[in-house]
């Protein structure tokens, strides 16, 4: 019987067995790998998605901001502080011009305000005149005095008549040019300041008697006007006579 020849396998055998196998396994990997390739998205794609996200991250950022903070954009908290207490500051400003100026010489003026400005005027003038008809010791001061606060106290409860409950009577307080003073001092003061204080209540009077809002205002004005020019004219000859005197 005859056997097949055996052959011996040689290193240089071996080598080119070894070498068939690490190319094949080499093509195998160069496929796998051109396949994922071909499968992988576009590099702008891939880009892009993380900058879309950033982008709904910022928008969802901005809705949450604007539910719960205020925005900046127009009138800022410290705007609106700033406008409410400039109108704050302008109607307490009027009030206090109505407060502080007694007297509004031209112009339109509502019948509270002439009411509240007379009143004012009415107290001041009692106040003062019963401090110096009893510290005086000039009959000729004492007399003027005496006729201003009589009249004073007569026209302020017409005044209170014709205002109604609408407006408080404020409290008399002496003139300040007058506190600290005695004797002939206090007398020319007094004086003097009867007759700016005059001047300026005539003033506001006429303005009233044409210019007030209402009618019973107007003949209320003009009904007080004689008994204050006759309280001027007698501090002005008082005044006369004390210059005269003392010259």
């Amino acid at each position: 019987m005859n056997t097949l020849p055996t052959f011996r396998k040689t290193p240089l055998a071996n080598a080119l067995v070894l070498g068939g196998v690490l190319l094949i396994g080499l093509a195998g990997c160069n496929k796998k790998s051109d396949e994922a390739t071909e499968n992988a998205p576009p590099a702008s794609a891939t880009a892009a998605e993380p900058a879309s996200s950033s982008t709904a991250s910022g928008a969802m950022a901005s809705d949450t901001s604007g539910m719960g903070t205020p925005s900046t954009t127009g009138t800022s908290a410290e705007d609106m502080s700033g406008a409410s207490q400039t109108g704050t500051d302008a109607g307490t400003g009027a009030m206090a011009a109505a407060d502080t100026t007694p007297e509004v010489a031209s112009g339109p003026i509502t019948d509270t305000q002439f009411y509240t400005q007379a009143m004012k005027g009415d107290q001041e003038e009692i106040a003062t005149a019963q401090m110096v008809g009893g510290q005086s010791t000039d009959d000729g001061v004492k007399k003027l005095a005496n006729m201003i606060m009589n009249d004073h106290q007569a026209f302020d409860k017409k005044v209170q008549a014709a205002a109604g409950a609408g407006v408080t009577p404020p409290t008399g307080e002496v003139d300040s040019s007058l506190q600290g003073k005695t004797g002939k001092d206090l007398d020319k003061a007094y004086v003097d300041a009867m007759v700016a204080d005059h001047e300026k209540d005539i003033a506001m009077f006429e303005n009233a008697a044409k210019n007030a809002s209402t009618p019973d205002a107007r003949k209320l004005a003009s009904g007080a006007l004689p008994t204050l020019r006759k309280h001027l004219k007698s501090a002005q000859d008082l005044q006369k006579k004390m210059v005269a005197t003392t010259s």
